[in-house]
């Protein structure tokens, strides 16, 4: 008589041995290094994503690409396979027990980061991975975050394998995506040329909350459909030295023209103030400072009406000395945070002085209640008042929201809400035209971020900055 063997273990580290064994005997962990097979993430990447569809924590992706540097031949000298390996226990040594790597090829490992990490924390980790390794791997990373950049594993994956190849151009250790045609080169194709170096600028109003009027407007690069990101200080790479110089006429000329035609309105009686995103990439351009000064002595425009911006990632990544040389010329700096941890990214490389915060109240959306949205802004208003600084919300794309941010303290904002894009020809006539702020009803109640209940009053003492 056949008879029914049922053996029972108790979870320990034998059940996690003979796991590892049956994973390795079904061929989904790489024998030399520990790792999983590309195989095992990419189905755990179909889950985060799943999770993220339902209301789940943001991830990144991280694509790991590594090359031997070259040395003197000797002895001491570590075999390429044998500096893989090595690599890869370190990436397990240092993984957090969320953390998924995996062997995707021969030189390249994938690493799927839960908890909707920073980007200044995978910048820090991405010091961190290559810290090791110094003189005898060249390590490049490239990121893509879901779901910021998509919300599909293959359109994920594939992301993060060209923001590996942008990594690799700009000569950095860690590159977030960027789609091509935001003036991040890829290995092997030409930068796009810009139509004109000298782009037709638009203008982006920023209100002030506290007292309904128009603060100033920023200069986009006008584009297809209105489209300014060129100029969007999103990018934590570099492209290659050939490419700045283009970079920087093409961003100089747009503020040639944008000073040219607030200096028109300043004769027609409109006296406006002006802000500049700079682009992540070209914050550790030698030459973009003394250029930009010099054009704004050329239209006699007063330095403190001029604001730049830039995002806090890249000032953490490429440096301030652009930053500071205009700071000490009079020019007042705006952090843009765009969702990346602000916090994080001003304790760890924020310039000496800093005019404005901005955050992306879009990126709100992702916290599950009314308390936490509150207490978030709460903070970053708490933040800015210890810098002397004002608080800027962006893409604010109903007036219930905005109501709601001024209830909690924020001084401005920008978006939908706000007032869209404008050519120059047509800002006199809109500015004449606003006899006041659209008014909400007398509660935020019901607006997209409060979620039904009444606004908070706001957290901010003391007096605003200006």
């Amino acid at each position: 008589m056949n008879q029914l063997r049922i053996v029972v273990m108790e979870d320990g580290p034998l059940q996690e041995q003979d796991h590892d064994a049956t994973l390795r005997h079904l061929g989904l962990i790489d024998a030399r290094t520990g790792l999983p097979h590309r195989d095992l993430l990419l189905d755990r990447l179909g889950q985060a994503v799943a999770s993220v569809s339902r209301g789940g924590a943001a991830f990144a992706l991280m694509c790991i690409g590594l090359s031997v540097l070259p040395g003197p031949p000797g002895p001491s000298r570590a075999e390429p396979e044998a500096l893989r390996d090595e690599f890869a226990h370190q990436l397990l040594a240092m993984s957090r027990h969320t953390d998924s790597f995996a062997l995707s090829g021969p030189d390249e490992f994938l690493a799927l980061i839960p908890g909707n990490p920073s980007v200044g924390g995978l910048m820090a980790m991405g010091q961190k991975i290559a810290a090791g390794f110094a003189g005898r791997l060249q390590v490049h990373i490239g990121v893509a975050l879901c779901p910021r950049h998509a919300a599909d594993a293959g359109v994920l994956l594939q992301q993060a394998c060209a923001a590996l190849e942008q990594a690799r151009a700009a000569q950095v250790i860690t590159a977030l995506y960027e789609p091509r045609g935001l003036g991040t080169a890829v290995r092997g194709e030409p930068a796009p040329e810009p139509e004109d170096a000298a782009c037709t600028p638009g203008f982006v109003p920023v209100i002030d909350l506290q007292e309904g009027g128009l603060l100033r407007l920023q200069i986009v690069a006008a584009g297809a459909a209105g489209a300014h990101s060129d100029f969007a200080p999103t990018s934590i790479g570099s492209p290659p030295r050939q490419d700045r110089s283009q970079q920087v006429r093409q961003l100089l000329g747009t503020l040639d023209r944008a000073l040219q035609a607030a200096s028109d309105w300043r004769r027609q009686g409109l006296k406006l103030r002006l802000s500049l995103p700079l682009p992540g990439r070209l914050l550790d351009e030698p030459t973009l400072a003394p250029a930009l000064l010099a054009l704004l002595d050329r239209h006699r425009w007063p330095a403190p009406d001029l604001t730049v911006e830039a995002r806090s990632a890249a000032i953490m990544q490429r440096g301030a000395e652009v930053i500071e040389a205009l700071s000490s010329a009079g020019v007042p700096l705006s952090i843009d945070d765009e969702g990346d941890g602000m916090a994080l990214h001003l304790a760890m490389a924020a310039p000496a002085s800093v005019a404005e915060l901005k955050f992306d109240s879009t990126s709100l959306g992702l916290l599950r209640s009314e308390a936490q949205r509150i207490a978030v802004v709460r903070a970053l208003v708490a933040l800015a008042r210890g810098w002397q600084a004002r608080v800027v919300a962006t893409g604010v794309d109903d007036l219930l929201t905005r109501a709601w941010l001024a209830e909690l303290g924020c001084d401005a904002a920008q978006g939908p809400a706000c007032g869209r894009e404008l050519p120059a020809d047509q800002v006199p006539a809109w500015c004449a035209g606003r006899s006041g702020p659209p008014q909400p009803p007398a509660s935020a109640a019901g607006s997209r971020l409060a979620s039904g209940q009444s606004g908070a009053t706001s957290a901010a003492e003391g007096s605003r900055p200006r």
